[in-house]
């Protein structure tokens, strides 16, 4: 096991796309819910005007995102060939694997970096004494 892994994908929006994009996206974040268990957050972010948008993801391990990639991955197509990806950055400790599939994909479609950042120190979650219980 790998670790928590966050994936944080950024993105334009073409001029004129803006509503195809969020259909799509509702679309996915649907497929997801119904279709990935595993996945501990499914978050996207647009900017003001509409022509970026960030979707961040948070999984249990390389496996569940490795997972996400094979079974939405008509749909992760679609979504490249509609947007301009602009990098990808992977937060935690990927597996080789997993990695492997980020830069292949990045070098079939367009040459985006994947980036990633090691964990050095912090937590997760609220505990007992913090949240004043």
């Amino acid at each position: 096991m790998s670790g928590q892994i966050i994936f944080i994908g950024t993105y334009g929006i073409p001029e004129g796309r803006f509503e195809e994009f969020k259909t799509a996206n509702r679309e996915m974040t649907e497929f997801v819910r119904a279709n990935e268990p595993r996945v501990i957050s499914f978050n996207t972010y647009v900017n003001e005007d509409g022509t970026e948008g960030t979707t961040i993801q948070v999984h249990p391990d390389s496996e569940s995102l490795e997972y996400h990639l094979q079974v939405a991955a008509s749909r992760i197509q679609k979504g490249v060939q509609m947007v301009e990806s602009r990098r990808i950055e992977l937060y935690g400790k990927p597996s080789d694997h997993l990695l492997e599939q980020l830069r292949r994909a990045s070098e079939m479609s367009g040459r985006w970096p994947v980036v990633v950042k090691t964990h050095l120190q912090g937590f997760s979650g609220a505990t007992e004494e913090r949240s004043g219980r």
